[in-house]
């Protein structure tokens, strides 16, 4: 229990947007055939705890999961489900989050400005 005075957020949220990686992803062959811009933003919720004297590994490291979420792209899929399920495994990883909501968007698949994609919410 902190005692008074002391700072203790009540909610505490990790955010990365817009993460731009290239990948091989689509359901027919010819879209897997060259790589295409997925944009990934992610909003985790993580256990609350304040940070102990500016220790970073008393906090959820974003710059590990973007890492390691950028060493996806390697990998040749068709769906975005796949990919969402790629994520969280990552961020399982990690007792300290709680659940992610996961938003994938493919910027080029059709011409003008629409985009594509999904969001889905996952919880532990």
């Amino acid at each position: 229990m902190p005692k008074a005075g002391q700072f203790q957020p009540k909610e505490s949220r990790l955010l990365i947007k817009d993460l731009c990686l290239e990948v091989r992803l689509g359901v027919p062959a010819e879209e897997r055939a060259k790589p295409q811009r997925l944009m990934i933003s992610l909003e985790i919720t993580v256990d609350p705890s304040p940070a102990r004297e500016d220790d970073v590994s008393s906090v959820v490291d974003y710059g590990v999961l973007v890492r390691r979420i950028t060493d996806l792209s390697a990998r040749e899929t068709q769906l975005l489900e796949t990919w969402v399920q790629w994520i969280w495994e990552i961020c399982l990883s990690d007792a300290r989050i709680l659940d992610a909501t996961i938003t994938l968007l493919k910027p080029d698949i059709f011409s003008g400005s629409v985009q594509v994609g999904i969001c889905q919410k996952v919880v532990r």
